[in-house]
This record gives C-alpha cells, sequence and structure tokens, in this order.
C-alpha cells in the first residue's frame, strides 16, 4: 500500500496545479482514519488485501495517501465529526480491474465513492458523502477510443481530461472543436455527468451524449441506446432508442459507473466571432438577459452567452488589496470608480460564432442591430477570425488567447488565479478556498436582478462581495454565486457556511433548485423536490434497492440513499442545527 499521492496528469503546468491545489489541504491531520460504517476492521483489512491482488500495491492508497483524497477546501477541516475523510483509496486502470473490485466491495459491504479526476472543486472535490468510504479513482481509465470527423463525435474513459482529448485532436489533425471548461484538468466523462458546461456550440455537455457505457454496482455492463446493439453504425449518432432512455439516469448518479461515454463536437468553422457587450450599471443585468433570452430563443445567438460581473473580472486581474485597502467588502462607491478607471462595463456578456464567414457576419450584423434598439447604452465588440480559403477551416491555435481559449476549445487554467482574491499578498501562509451556490433560474431579468439584490446583501453581510456569473440556456440560467475565502481565518470559513445557508433559504422560497451540489449539502437540495411526499427521490431510491442491494456505490450522492444507509439521511433541521 501507498502512503503518498499518486501522479494523476503528465502535462507539469497541470500536475503542478494539482500538487499547489493539495499541497497544505490537509492543514490538520487526517487520522484517525475512520473505518467505513458497519465495517470491522479485520473484514476492512481483508477487503484492503483484495484490492491490491486486483490493481497492485502501488495503486491502493492509505494513511498520509489520502490527502489527495478530501475536499481541500474543506470548511469542517478542523471538525473530524464534520470532514469527510475516506478510509482508503483504489485505482482501477481497466474495466475488469473495476469490476473485480466492485465483487470485493460487494463481498465485505464496502461503500465506495466514485470519481473521474476529483476536479469537482467548490462541490467537495473527491471527498465521500460517507465518512469511512473508499474511494474509487477512475483517473487511471484514460484512453480514447474514437474521435470521429465525420460525425463529430468522441468516445473516452473516465480519465481522459479536456486537455488530453484538445491534444489528441490536435495531434491528430481532426477537424473538431471539443467543448471545454474554464478550467481542462476535469474529466469529459465527470464533467458531462455532472451536467457541466463549457462555452462553444456544444456548450450543454450532457446534452451532446449519444450513447454511454455503464458498469452496475453488480459489475454487469450495459450500453444505452443504439450503442446496444452489436455493430450498430448508429451507436454515437443518434439519441433515439427503442424503449426507455437510460443515460439520465447515470448523470448525477449512483446507480452506476459510467466506463464510456460520446460526445459529440464542434465541426472546425471556416470562421469564428468572439463577441463581448457590456452594460454600465448593476440595474443593467435585467434588460441585459431578457435581449439575450430572447436571441437565444429566437435562434440568433446559437452558442452559450456567459455573464460575468465587474468583481470576477477584477479578480482574474488582482485580489482584493490591490483595489480596496478598507475592511470588508469593495464598497459600491470603489466599485463605481473602478468601472470608471478600467473602462470595463458592471456587466459583460461573451459569446462566439460560428460557421462560414458571411453567415457569421450576417449573424453579428443583425445582433447588432437588436442591441441598439434594445440596450443603447451598451457597448458591443466583435473580433472575426476566418480562414480565406471557402473551403477552409479555421485553426483555433490562430486566435488569440484573449478572443480564443475555451470558445474554440482550448483547454487552459486560466481562471485559477480568481480564488486568491481575499488573500493579502504579505500573508505567505493564506490558503485560498472557494464555494458556489448554483441555482436555476427562469432567464427573466426582473427574476435574475433580484436574485442579484438579495444575494448580494446575503454576500455582503457574511464579508464578500458578490461574486457571481452565469451560464444562458434558452429558456433558463445556470447562475455561480461563487465566494472565495481563507482557508486559515476559522471566522472567514464559518461565513461562509452562513452564506451558503441565507442563499438556500431565499432560493427556496422561489422554488429555485439546484444545478449541482456539495457534498455537505446534497440532502438539503434533493430535499426540494417536495412534489407528492419526494415522489422523486422515493422512486429514485426504489431503482437504487433493485440494482445495489448492498449499498456500495456512492451512497448518499445526489440525496440518494440505499435502505443500508438511509438512516444516515440529514434533514434541514438537521443540518442547521
Amino acid at each position: 500500500m501507498s502512503t503518498t499521492h499518486p501522479q494523476t496528469y503528465p502535462h507539469p503546468d497541470y500536475e503542478a496545479a494539482h500538487q499547489q491545489t493539495y499541497e497544505r489541504a490537509p492543514r490538520h491531520p487526517l487520522a484517525p482514519i475512520p473505518l467505513p460504517p458497519g465495517v470491522r476492521q479485520f473484514d476492512f483489512d481483508l477487503a484492503i488485501s483484495d484490492f491490491i491482488s486486483i490493481v497492485g500495491v502501488e495503486s491502493v492508497f492509505v494513511e498520509d495517501g489520502l490527502s489527495d483524497y478530501i475536499d481541500p477546501y474543506d470548511v469542517h477541516e478542523d471538525d473530524p465529526s464534520q470532514r469527510k475523510v475516506p478510509s482508503a483509496a483504489v485505482c482501477p486502470n481497466s474495466t475488469e480491474q473495476l469490476s473485480s473490485v466492485l465483487t470485493v466491495a460487494n463481498k465485505f459491504k464496502i461503500p465506495l465513492w466514485h470519481f473521474s479526476r476529483g476536479k469537482n472543486l467548490g462541490y467537495g472535490g473527491p471527498a465521500p458523502r460517507v465518512n469511512g468510504s473508499v474511494a474509487l479513482d477512475l483517473h487511471k481509465l484514460d484512453k480514447i477510443i474514437e474521435v470521429n470527423d465525420e460525425y463529430h463525435y468522441a468516445v473516452v474513459e473516465p480519465g481522459v481530461t479536456f486537455i488530453q482529448l484538445y491534444e489528441y485532436c490536435f495531434e491528430h489533425k481532426k477537424k473538431v472543436w471539443p467543448s471545454t471548461p474554464s478550467l481542462g484538468w476535469g474529466s469529459v466523462i465527470g464533467n458531462t455527468v455532472d451536467r457541466g458546461m463549457g462555452f462553444g456550440m456544444n456548450y450543454a455537455h450532457h446534452q451532446c451524449v449519444a450513447g454511454i457505457e455503464v458498469m452496475l454496482p453488480d459489475g454487469d455492463v450495459i450500453r444505452t441506446g443504439q450503442w446496444g446493439i452489436t455493430a450498430s453504425p448508429s451507436a454515437f449518432l443518434s439519441k433515439f432508442t427503442f424503449g426507455p432512455s437510460l443515460e439520465g439516469l447515470f448523470f448525477q448518479s449512483n446507480l452506476g459507473i459510467v466506463t464510456k461515454m460520446s460526445i459529440w463536437l464542434t465541426p472546425q468553422p471556416q470562421a469564428y466571432m468572439c463577441c463581448s457587450f457590456s452594460m454600465p450599471l448593476f440595474t443593467d443585468l435585467e434588460v441585459m438577459v431578457d435581449v439575450f433570452g430572447e436571441m437565444k430563443r429566437n435562434g440568433t445567438v446559437q452558442s452559450c452567452v456567459w455573464f460575468t460581473s465587474l468583481i470576477e473580472t477584477l479578480c482574474i486581474m488582482g485580489r482584493r488589496q490591490d483595489y480596496w485597502k478598507g475592511e470588508g467588502p469593495v464598497p459600491d462607491w470603489r466599485l463605481e470608480e473602478l468601472r470608471k478607471e478600467t473602462g470595463f462595463g458592471h456587466w459583460y456578456a461573451r459569446w462566439g460564432l460560428y460557421g462560414p464567414k458571411r453567415i457569421v457576419e450576417a449573424q453579428f450584423e443583425e445582433i447588432k442591430s437588436v442591441l441598439a434598439r434594445r440596450a443603447p447604452t451598451g457597448t458591443i465588440a466583435g473580433n472575426l477570425y476566418a480562414n480565406h480559403d471557402d473551403d477552409g477551416r479555421l485553426d483555433a491555435t490562430t486566435v488569440p488567447d484573449q478572443d480564443g481559449q475555451m470558445f474554440v476549445g482550448i483547454p487552459s487554467l486560466w481562471s485559477l488565479p480568481l480564488i486568491n482574491w481575499p488573500i493579502p499578498k504579505e500573508k505567505k501562509d493564506g490558503k485560498a478556498a472557494h464555494g458556489d451556490y448554483a441555482p436555476v433560474i427562469p432567464s427573466n431579468g426582473k427574476l435574475l436582478m433580484e436574485w442579484m439584490e438579495v444575494s448580494k446583501l446575503i454576500c455582503e453581510a457574511n464579508g464578500v462581495e458578490l461574486m457571481a456569473d452565469f451560464f444562458m440556456h434558452e429558456r433558463h440560467v445556470v447562475l455561480m454565486n461563487m465566494f472565495t475565502w481563507d482557508q486559515t481565518d476559522k471566522g472567514q470559513k464559518e461565513n461562509m457556511e452562513k452564506l451558503y445557508y441565507g442563499l438556500y433559504e431565499e432560493a427556496k422560497k422561489r422554488g429555485y433548485g439546484m444545478y449541482r451540489g456539495h457534498v455537505n449539502h446534497m440532502d438539503l437540495i434533493a430535499n426540494l423536490n417536495d412534489f407528492n411526499n419526494h415522489a422523486y427521490n422515493r422512486f429514485v431510491e426504489k431503482i437504487k434497492d433493485a440494482i445495489d442491494p448492498n449499498g456500495i456505490l456512492g451512497p448518499g450522492k445526489q440525496g440518494i440513499w440505499p435502505n443500508r444507509f438511509r438512516h444516515l439521511r440529514e434533514t434541514q433541521e438537521k443540518k442547521f442545527n
């Protein structure tokens, strides 16, 4: 067994960023390491021995080797009663090994917490919902099965990262632009099954899935859709299936492990235009949302529209102390000064236009016309990049970083500095951390404006600025109320808990569900599905009990509990107390 952490990235800059994230994460000793609930030490030791025989001694981690398998931003890191820590970690490198691991887990009733790359940071990272679970790390299943540039799709395993997929497409001259989120170190499958998003045409990743391969808790393997037909030429081309569609059962799920997945990619276009629109006032958000929402719904804008606030723009450029020397969050009057000094808008929308050059130019002219009529105080910009050969395709690497990167499918780590916002430069022992509250809200200007006003008050009452951005879909937005703090400051950590619960209560009043949630809050979020005495949860738990009778796979994930662990579910009253 290993007591040192695994190296997970072949890219030096990505591995360095990973190590920096975790280098001081276990500031409090992990010991004593908890056993899985209900499992005797004798049985646990036998299970570990069996895991070693399956994956090798170098791929089973215990004790100090678990420092990469906790939440590096855990607000409860100094409270063993609430801290989430695994008992061990296992890293299979094939589906055969994975199946054997599941067999052992079922034999000894060991709960497993599975993840692809563990980069769900801000939501718990790789930390388990149930303390003492064994971390099931899938990063060694990292094969790119296929990239098809006739039909524009890829088929990948869980360990394949966005940067790995991009580099494969680039090196093999594939005529596709993969979608990527803001950070390229995450798993394509991990991000997609958690309904993560990118920035281009295929930005809603989970809606770009045609067929998946899933290993069930008993080791059985199924393939969904047309992929369930041997040698089907439509396996990765069509979402149509004969009978119920199963893919959704395995998104944000503990019903099975996605071992292979197809995902549609954007055809490499002839032209791309980087577009932006900003408005000066905090209250201008209302008109921006209404105008862009209408253009999304009528097809004028077809790609993702990403909205950011002035504070988020400043966070990328520096730290709070660079802009504000006083105590607490940057006040409104100082933000207005900064807006005028920098020339930035209070709200900033970015999107891309893709396709034949003449169509891109025509789209931009129409968008300009609409915005001139509906939002005349705003400022629009568009930078066009095109291959001048009508039959040619644009090389994404020719687009400057400030206009390209994630909008043209090139992954990076560009947004990592954002979390350093609250740490004074002279505080060498500070530890940056971040979290998110991510409600789903109708694409309606008044509703978005009201939420910003309410959440601004809650943020400022807890010592931080309103740091918000959101991804606009056709009829709704997925909003990120982001908050950053110094992990070494106990008062700041306590404030972040108060902030989260304050946002939760306000969202609950308005019927706003969540797009994703931290492991500490999954039961609270699941509790919002209250129709017919929580019929949704009861239905999924019936399936859970049928296919995972030992409750080994991800107990408590998304508030779905197997019968064996159902007593661990947290009620709202229990959590708040």
